[in-house]
């Protein structure tokens, strides 16, 4: 029973970290995909555009990683030491291939964003707060979602 509760405490401790983690990740990768915009900059000036954007790159990782983050109760015995690791590791690597695949798709997914809308310098207009850029490239994100092909 206590090793049960210690390993759904664990669990669940390792799934706020790694979501932490992949929000954190999430926000370099549209950081590093976006060049001539300072996101940070742009959200303590009140830019409601990018604050969109940033906000659908995490729930849009979020979303992809949600199946993987899920705490699942393990029945085990309080003896089987090594294969409550073993499970535990098991976990974080279905976390960190959903985290890689999940970046790789937002990183894609800003790209075609780029190549749809032609000449538009969507950067640009995100970085003047045009809301209407930002709600487009919000839609893309839940387009490529695997989330839609569950529902």
């Amino acid at each position: 029973m206590i090793a049960a509760i210690f390993l759904s405490i664990v669990q669940l401790l390792l799934a706020v970290v790694l979501s932490a983690l992949a929000a954190y990740l999430g926000a370099w990768v549209f950081n590093r995909s976006t060049p001539g915009l300072d996101e940070w900059a742009e959200l303590r000036k009140g830019n409601p555009a990018v604050g969109v954007v940033m906000g659908a790159v995490i729930v849009g990782v979020a979303i992809i990683l949600r199946p993987a983050l899920q705490v699942v109760t393990l029945q085990v015995d309080a003896g089987a030491t090594l294969e409550v690791m073993w499970r535990l590791l098991a976990q974080a690597l279905l976390v960190a291939v959903g985290l890689v695949l999940s970046l790789a798709i937002i990183t894609f997914a800003l790209w075609l964003f780029t190549r749809f809308t032609g000449e538009l310098d969507e950067w640009a207009e995100i970085g003047k707060g045009k809301v209407g850029v930002a709600v487009l490239l919000d839609k893309r994100f839940r387009v490529h979602s695997p989330e839609l092909v569950e529902e």
